[in-house]
């Protein structure tokens, strides 16, 4: 039976229901919660393209048969039909009013908060289950209560019993209908108890409800003994599954009432999105398609939105379009993405008629996962080495990563993820894209602070030991000097925490004048290992408390290319070093 087949979103959403069922089971997280939130809105959304489909396939039918009284003169189906379609709707709509009305009452005893409609408490258990199962719910689970009404056991007496019933009761009347205009050797009547709605229980020799069988739960306990979050989304799949009976018995009384086929001459487009909330970067997807087709009809699909991809058989087709994170306003972490589509109908009468698409689904920003030995800033004129990530776009995850403030950006060619920044300016702001489906989409801005990497110290070292800058030292003295990096800088960018020198004078006050070079050494691309400085014959000969300097003449720091940049930062003072003889 057509109307009897469930499509691959619905078998999805079912089967993550009963997921989350089973994890509910083991632990009520927060997690889980609050995917049941996420379901209920799947699940509506599919109970409302349900609706708007069997409202087309009866109006559609209802206009046949007026076709064919006005046109044709046959009056076949006008009794049978022009009274029954109307009231197979009416109570379709009555029990789903029903439905509509108790998870209303879910929403209030969950406190939904009036401001933002999300159920603050969402694993509210108690008040639920006695909304459910009557007030005595405990009791009934032992099937000692006695009421006026008799014994109601373990199904309870409370509004799950009663919906129970209620739905048994349009699953008779609606059968019943069907069965009222089955004429013909084609028609023949169905049993009713085979398309009830519902499973249920099994009953002993006796007739009663076995707590012993497999079956060991009534509907009533088996569905709604869980929190009041859980229970909306299996109200909202109730409503799926009574439009879904629904559409199985229009499907039988078009087939089987002797309904001519349709020329089809007005259809109405439906598009289901397989998801409403997409990551930036990932695409999102929804499907296209006419609530009424036929074999003359080939729809033709198109959009300027996203990418159009016709499924098999023709009638459908999926709409994929990248979700771009520039559609998130700044400051908020989500914003909508709308799209367009038109679907286009040849018409019985010649010519097609063009039905239009739109819609919208929320862009949710992805987190950038940004790793470095320095997460807050990055050094100027340095290889920052750094790793960003965006792990909720999985394999969709082609970064593009740009530089806004002066700088550059190099990709490694080891791993995607790996980025080399070299930022010139006093803020660097790295633009996080993603390159999907041949579109670059926007992720997020990152914005870093751009700092000098620190002074290098230059020391010199006496004998063996740290000059403390104060201490005659003899003339005969072993003299290095050394230009040491930051202690934390080398270890974060070791490639550019590099120093030398060009030359190192040794200069000496031998008389009454102005002090005078009387040495002088060859500085090295590597201070970090120390040059040897000699203070030469001069000194050596000198008075005891002879005013000796060291100096060098300038600083360079080694970058990550190799290439040297002076730091003009270290002073004529800094970068002279001073003793006295003995």
């Amino acid at each position: 039976m057509a109307g009897g087949k469930i499509s691959p979103r619905q078998k999805m959403i079912n089967m993550m229901y009963l997921v989350l069922l089973a994890l509910l089971a083991m632990n009520i997280s927060k997690e889980v919660l609050d995917a049941f939130d996420v379901l209920s809105a799947e699940l509506s959304y599919s109970a409302n393209n349900a609706n708007e489909s069997n409202k087309a396939f009866v109006d559609g039918m209802m206009e046949e048969i007026r076709g064919e009284i006005a046109n044709e003169g046959k009056k076949a189906n006008e009794g049978l039909l022009l009274d029954t379609l109307p009231r197979i709707r009416n109570n379709t709509k009555a029990i789903i009013d029903t439905i509509d009305k108790h998870i209303e009452a879910m929403y209030v005893l969950g406190l939904q908060d009036s401001v933002t409609g999300e159920i603050t408490k969402k694993d509210e258990l108690d008040k639920n289950f006695k909304y459910w199962m009557g007030p005595d719910g405990d009791r009934q689970l032992e099937n000692k209560l006695e009421t006026a009404e008799g014994n109601f056991g373990p199904r309870g007496s409370g509004k799950g019993y009663m919906l129970r019933n209620l739905i048994d009761n349009y699953s008779r009347e609606i059968v019943g209908l069907y069965n009222h205009n089955a004429r013909g050797e084609n028609s023949a009547k169905l049993n009713i108890e085979d398309y009830l709605l519902l499973d249920h229980p099994h009953k002993n020799a006796d007739g009663e409800f076995d707590p012993n069988s497999k079956y060991n739960q009534t509907w009533e306990m088996h569905n709604f003994k869980g929190p009041v979050v859980a229970n909306i989304a299996f109200l909202q799949a109730l409503k799926s599954k009574v439009y879904s009976r629904e559409k199985e018995l229009l499907n039988l009384l078009n087939e089987r009432l002797g309904v001519a086929t349709f020329k089809v001459d007005k259809v109405v487009p439906i598009d289901a999105p397989m998801s409403t909330i997409v990551p930036a970067g990932l695409p999102f997807q929804t499907r296209l398609y006419v609530a009424m087709s036929s074999s003359q009809i080939t729809p033709q699909f198109s959009s300027g939105s996203g990418k159009i991809e016709r499924m098999e058989g023709g009638n459908s087709a999926t709409l994929t379009i990248s979700a771009n994170g520039s559609n998130i306003p700044s400051g908020k972490s989500e914003g909508k993405q709308r799209y367009s589509a038109s679907i286009q109908v040849p018409k019985a009468t010649g010519g097609f008629e063009v039905l239009p698409v739109q819609g919208e689904f929320t862009v949710r920003k992805p987190e950038v996962v940004i790793t470095s030995a320095s997460v807050q800033n990055l050094y100027r004129n340095c290889g920052n080495a750094i790793n960003i990530d965006v792990p909720a776009l999985g394999d969709y995850y082609n970064p593009k990563i740009g530089i806004s403030g002066g700088g550059d950006v190099t990709q490694s060619q080891e791993s995607k993820k790996k980025f080399l920044v070299v930022p010139t300016g006093r803020q660097a702001i790295l633009n996080v894209a993603s390159l999907t489906n041949g579109q670059t989409v926007k992720i997020d801005d990152v914005k870093y602070n751009v700092i000098e990497p620190p002074k290098p110290s230059i020391q010199m070292v006496v004998n063996g030991r740290l000059y403390n800058g104060t201490s005659p030292i003899p003339a005969t003295s072993r003299i290095q000097v050394y230009v040491k990096a930051d202690p934390e800088f080398r270890a974060a960018l070791p490639r550019d925490a590099r120093y030398s020198v060009d030359q190192i004078e040794v200069l000496a006050g031998l008389s009454l004048g102005p002090p005078t070079r009387v040495e002088a050494a060859r500085g090295s691309s590597n201070m970090e290992e120390g040059v040897p400085v000699s203070l030469g014959t001069r000194v050596r000969q000198a008075s005891r408390g002879t005013k000796v300097y060291v100096r060098i003449d300038k600083v360079y720091r080694i970058n990550y290319k190799g290439q040297k940049i002076e730091d003009q930062r270290i002073s004529e003072l800094e970068r002279t070093l001073s003793f006295v003889t003995q």
